[in-house]
């Protein structure tokens, strides 16, 4: 597991790479409305692309909306995410509600809180989902998988057909063989199964009366249990680059966040930690060492209480994020010393290669943990040494 996660996240570290020789869009709301005649990235709180793209769309948002062609892959996340329009390769996606609706001519990989593939939807390639609750009402030409707590099959499968999750209701066709791993598994009236299906259901043999059909049969097959207490290689393979891409569209979002609300303070913490790293370094280990003390030093008194909850929070959102700080100090370091003067999103992109080497370091024993640590001391102290506290101890001395 931990392996395959390594190999998805360097290469996902790639992909970051060609994003600074491209095109960048960014803002409170931003709409593609003219063609667009090469890759495109794009970060907004709303997105509306409504023009062809000759290329592929790398977009992450509170609300996405695609609605026109695009010749390229599309690799986006968002809160809530509305793919109508027709996209010629693969779809890669994370969000919190997904609906499509458009024809994909590549494969769809989704991963969602409540995903919606509509009537009109058509996927020429291979369909791969995980999510709490999906409805496919859809055309999967390829073969179709899924992991879910719930699944509703209300379209067509051409190829075969793999479920493992909780509830499934089938009340379409399926082509070609299934195997399906679930709690409950219900059949509906217009159920077509025409190939041999294999199943196990935590209540045992169900009857899937006249939706076998062309001779089709069904077999329980009790050994399909271990894929329902652990999944295959396949499924956490398919699980593990979703968390990947999840992973990466959330850390995007919160390095545009911090470098949009405190990017003087992440160049001046850079500055710091280029010219005194030692310092940085001593600064950060105070931090990390002297605040748990003090606060457990007010938790001791009564008046001290309220005091000590609030620094406990902050310390906490702190060293949750350790890893975005360190990687936004570490992306103004690299542009302060090459003299790139890179943009807003150049050193979002930047940091989140960074934040993938940070992750990365922790699959290493002993030593990646130490450089890691190093780093995260450095980039805290640096920004400690920023501070009017410290500033004023330096004149005053």
């Amino acid at each position: 597991m931990k392996k395959r996660f390594v190999i998805t996240s360097l290469l996902a570290l790639l992909l970051t790479l060609p994003a600074l020789a491209l095109r960048f869009e960014s803002g409170e709301n931003v709409r593609i409305s003219q063609a667009v005649y090469e890759d495109i990235y794009v970060f907004s709180g709303t997105i509306y692309i409504d023009a062809p793209v000759y290329g592929d769309i790398w977009c992450a948002g509170g609300t996405v909306t695609v609605i026109d062609t695009v010749t390229g892959d599309i690799v986006l996340g968002g809160g809530n995410i509305y793919l109508r329009g027709t996209v010629l390769d693969d779809v890669r996606a994370a969000g919190g509600t997904l609906t499509i609706s458009g024809h994909i001519g590549g494969d769809l990989l989704v991963t969602g809180g409540t995903i919606s593939v509509e009537r009109d939807a058509v996927i020429d390639g291979t369909v791969a989902v995980s999510g709490g609750t999906v409805a496919f009402s859809g055309i999967a030409r390829g073969i179709f998988k899924s992991v879910a707590g719930k699944l509703d099959l209300n379209g067509t499968v051409e190829k075969d057909f793999e479920f493992n999750g909780g509830e499934l209701t089938l009340n379409g066709t399926i082509g070609g063989a299934s195997q399906l791993v679930a709690q409950n598994i219900t059949i509906g009236g217009n159920a077509a199964l025409r190939g041999p299906v294999r199943y196990w259901a935590e209540a045992g043999e169900i009857s899937f009366g006249n939706a076998l059909q062309n001779g089709a049969t069904a077999t329980f097959d009790p050994s399909l249990r271990k894929h329902f207490e652990q999944p295959d290689a396949k499924f956490l393979g398919f699980a593990s680059f979703l968390a990947v891409l999840w992973y990466l569209l959330a850390g995007f979002t919160l390095l545009w966040l911090g470098q949009w609300f405190f990017g003087r303070t992440f160049k001046a913490a850079a500055t710091t930690a280029s010219a005194e790293p030692v310092r940085s370094l001593g600064y950060g280990f105070l931090y990390f060492v002297v605040v748990p003390v003090a606060i457990v030093l007010l938790f001791i008194t009564v008046i001290g209480i309220p005091i000590g909850l609030i620094a406990l929070l902050f310390y906490g959102l702190f060293f949750a994020l350790a890893s975005i700080i360190t990687a936004l100090v570490g992306a103004n370091w690299i542009d302060q010393r090459k003299a790139y003067n890179w943009r807003l999103l150049q050193l979002v992109f930047v940091a989140l290669g960074l934040l993938v080497v940070l992750k990365l370091l922790t699959f290493i024993p002993f030593l990646g943990w130490i450089v890691k640590i190093a780093a995260v001391l450095i980039a805290f102290g640096a920004i400690l040494d920023n501070t009017r506290i410290f500033r004023r101890d330096r004149a005053s001395a």
